[in-house]
């Protein structure tokens, strides 16, 4: 098992998890092509975000990324997790395991950084469970937004 940056050869590969994503968690059709557009602005801007997968023997078989939220309250930056999705033939495998750990090692070695955070759905009680079997904690916070 290997995690590693992202490049832009692995666009094609991010974009049909992140599709496969909102499909299983949510039954979301996305635009592929409107993802992989997102996925390679990414890739070639990482002040959007950063995105690192998992490889076993040269194939990627999961993915995390994440974006950056400026705290003023701690004078830090949070990372924000997101698109995070492994290939169901491999899951089980402790594949999101080492790619947070991966994640979190950034953020601990990282005077700059003081947490993480991400969001999941209120009825996905699997990953609930996973996030916090790995630490994380459930804080006082709704998440409202505005979509265009």
């Amino acid at each position: 098992m290997k995690i590693r940056k992202a490049t832009i050869e692995d666009v094609n590969i991010i974009a049909k998890y992140n599709y496969n994503l909102a499909f299983e968690t949510e039954e979301k059709v996305l635009n592929m092509d409107t993802v992989t557009k997102g996925v390679e602005a990414i890739l070639r801007d990482s002040t959007k975000g950063i995105y690192h997968v998992c490889e076993i023997e040269g194939q990627v078989v999961g993915q995390i990324m994440y974006t950056f939220e400026w705290s003023d309250w701690r004078n830090g930056t949070f990372l924000w997790i997101q698109s995070v999705y492994v290939d169901k033939k491999f899951r089980g495998k402790g594949i999101f395991k080492n790619l947070y750990k991966y994640i979190k090692d950034i953020c601990d070695n990282d005077k700059d950084i003081c947490g993480i955070r991400l969001y999941v759905e209120k009825e996905n009680y699997v990953a609930q469970k996973t996030y916090k079997n790995i630490g994380m904690d459930e804080c006082n916070y709704y998440i409202y937004e505005y979509e265009k």
